[in-house]
């Protein structure tokens, strides 16, 4: 009886591990499925994106040999050619331009007396005085005359000054002549039997500087392996000791190239490094115009300056 019982125990233990054995087969089965699943799902989306691929670089590849074919063609055989002649033609115009800006500022800059002075002076003389001459070169108005009074040259020159005709007050000598230095009495007085009964002479001369406008010419110049003009010359006329500004100089832009402000020079001088990095940091340079100014902004490629700070590094 009892090996009965104990062959009975160890069927039942043979049952339960052919159970648990059972069992875990069913789930490395499940679990070999998931991953036999998994990896074919993963190599599907791979071939997926691989087929894309192909796709896309075929239909690069298409575009590239359409694009070389058109590039071949002769629309597009003599294109270097034409950049050439074109730029080649830009700057002829640039050139021919900056010499019409040149021409244009000598006429600018070249003084000019008003059409009306001649008819301001006569209508200031004094009834007591006259002119014997009066002579104007270029900005300068001398004359020279005489008068019965000592004053009435003064008078006559405030009387111009209140004309706005001097731009500083002019310089006046008067001296007293007598009469037979002037003239006999027969040029004064064309009658027989006259005499000249006026003793007091002066012979007064009057010289000063006219009211005129200054100009402010600004050119501005590429630097690279030349030197060339890229805006011509601009010239803006301003009253004589008036204050100038001219914005937006610390970058230009022509011909779809940037350029940055590099350098500056008035009237042929070049301007210090704190000043030139003041006119920098505002943008703009300022000054007062007392008489014509030149100033030239000197500019280099900003391109140029990025390879140079590369280099640099």
């Amino acid at each position: 009886m009892a090996n009965s019982g104990n062959k009975k125990i160890i069927v039942k233990k043979d049952m339960n591990f052919f159970a648990e054995f059972t069992a875990s087969a069913a789930k490395a089965a499940r679990l070999l499925t998931y991953a036999v699943l998994f990896g074919i799902a993963v190599v599907g989306i791979i071939l997926v994106f691989i087929v894309i691929g192909i796709v896309r670089n075929t239909i690069i590849k298409g575009q590239i040999a359409d694009l070389e074919a058109q590039l071949a063609s002769d629309e597009y055989a003599n294109l270097e050619v034409q950049a050439s002649a074109l730029a080649e033609t830009l700057k002829t115009k640039n050139n021919y331009f900056y010499a019409l800006c040149q021409m244009r500022k000598n006429v600018d800059e070249t003084p000019a007396v008003s059409m009306d002075l001649p008819d301001v002076i006569a209508d200031v003389i004094p009834s007591d005085s006259y002119l014997i001459q009066y002579q104007i070169t270029g900005t300068q108005l001398a004359m020279e005359g005489y008068s019965f009074s000592y004053y009435s040259p003064v008078d006559m020159v405030y009387m111009l000054n209140e004309a706005g005709v001097f731009k500083v007050r002019p310089d006046i000598s008067t001296d007293r002549v007598s009469a037979t230095d002037i003239g006999d009495a027969q040029d004064f007085f064309p009658e027989d039997n006259t005499v000249n009964a006026i003793n007091n002479y002066y012979n007064f001369t009057i010289v000063g500087t006219l009211v005129s406008d200054v100009y402010v010419s600004i050119e501005r110049i590429a630097t690279t392996d030349t030197v060339e003009s890229i805006s011509g010359i601009e010239t803006i006329k301003y009253d004589a000791g008036s204050t100038y500004t001219i914005e937006g100089i610390s970058t230009y832009e022509a011909g779809g190239v940037t350029y940055n402000l590099s350098s500056i020079t008035i009237n042929g001088a070049a301007i210090d490094e704190e000043s030139f990095n003041n006119i920098l940091n505002a943008g703009a340079i300022s000054g007062v115009a007392n008489d014509n100014v030149d100033i030239a902004l000197y500019y280099t490629a900003a391109v140029e300056d990025a390879a140079v700070e590369e280099e640099a590094k």
